[in-house]
């Protein structure tokens, strides 16, 4: 039995969800399937603000709507802070271009997407497709981080039609589109692009690598993603993410 003592000096997730709610409340239960064993008062502690009434990131932010949507990010890491909250995951990675300009305070307890992702993309040494939203294409969020440099001969970035297909995709799945129905067209792209694997640079990407990674353990044929959210669950699992939440 856990005592109130040993609850409060608990590691606490917090996550900034509803972006959108789809992608977010998959990534919870993503967590547990990894993370549950015999007893389930042993899994993570972990809280999440879904608020779907953010603004379109790619709409706001293409817009010049930035201290709009900094002012958003900066109430819902509050709320999640006030809660008593270690360190923070952001499902969008649009959302990351706001990254430079949180307060200190917040940025260092954050678990980065993108550092996930260049991470895990040098340590593979493969090439991956980039699938991500328009916005964050356009506002080169991952030809803006500092790794950049290293690890852009790994990213293959989809032609200007094929974006917009990829886009357009996204919303699908946020439209609750059956994710089944979907997979071929990323099978097609990365047939196109003659690459094996993709990375899950949208966080609604979530939901077709959780489909890809079933149809390969029911060995059928399935693509290899890359996929940040997937990545901290399985940390969690082998208990790397809470020793990093205390610290």
């Amino acid at each position: 039995m856990t005592s109130s003592k040993e609850k409060q000096s608990r590691p606490i997730l917090g996550i900034i969800g509803g972006l959108g709610p789809l992608a977010s409340s998959e990534f919870l239960k993503t967590i547990y399937e990894y993370t549950l064993n015999q007893q389930e008062q042993g899994a993570p502690f972990v809280m999440m603000y879904s608020d779907p009434s953010f603004p379109d990131r790619t709409e706001a932010l293409l817009n010049g709507q930035t201290d709009l949507m900094l002012a958003e990010l900066l109430r819902a890491l509050e709320r999640l802070n006030d809660l008593g909250a270690s360190k923070f995951v952001i499902c969008c990675v649009t959302m990351h271009h706001l990254l430079p300009r949180l307060p200190a305070r917040f940025r260092t307890r954050l678990l980065s997407l993108l550092d996930i992702i260049f991470a895990e993309v040098l340590l593979s040494g493969k090439k991956h497709l980039l699938l991500c939203s328009s916005g964050t294409r356009q506002l080169q969020i991952f030809q803006n981080h500092d790794l950049w440099k290293h690890a852009h001969d790994y990213f293959v970035l989809p032609e200007e039609q094929d974006q917009k297909a990829v886009h357009e995709l996204i919303y699908q799945i946020k439209r609750n589109y059956e994710v089944a129905g979907l997979a071929p067209a990323v099978e097609a792209l990365l047939a196109k692009y003659k690459v094996s694997h993709f990375v899950a640079g949208c966080t609604e990407f979530h939901l077709l690598a959780k489909y890809f990674a079933r149809a390969a353990d029911e060995g059928r044929r399935g693509c290899r993603c890359l996929d940040p959210l997937t990545i901290i669950a399985k940390r969690m699992a082998e208990d790397k993410i809470p020793s990093l939440l205390r610290s």
